[in-house]
């Protein structure tokens, strides 16, 4: 479902991160999180980290995206991702898993999940 995977990627974007609003629009009030580190956030504590993030040069490779419809309004996306700096160099691989939900109004992220997994080749 592309707008799904749209407000995925907008998620991994500084700019969105930086915007209380668009980050209450794409993500639920009840949001979990086990993050490839072992960590676990909540909505709260994902707007009290991004709102000390600086800016990267670095960015955010996403790619295999799999949509799969768990109940109408409920969908689990699956993708890889990879941290490319800005000189190219590629790391911290990872399998991601998000469950979206639709509210009647929008779809909003309610958990994710990030998985270290091997370095794999990247697609456009």
């Amino acid at each position: 479902m592309d707008v799904l995977i749209e407000q995925e990627i907008a998620l991994h974007q500084f700019a969105t991160r930086q915007s209380k609003e668009e980050v209450s629009r794409l993500v639920h009030p009840t949001f979990k999180e086990v993050g490839k580190s072992g960590i676990s956030y909540d909505f709260a504590s994902i707007i009290k980290m991004m709102d000390g993030e600086k800016p990267s040069k670095g960015r955010i490779h996403s790619q295999e995206f799999e949509s799969i419809q768990l109940e109408p309004s409920t969908h689990l996306l699956l993708y890889k991702t990879a941290w490319v700096s800005e000189l190219g160099a590629k790391s911290h691989f990872a399998k991601r898993s998000s469950i979206w939900v639709f509210t009647g109004r929008n779809w909003q992220l309610k958990y994710h999940q990030g998985t270290p997994c091997d370095e794999f080749e990247l697609v456009s």
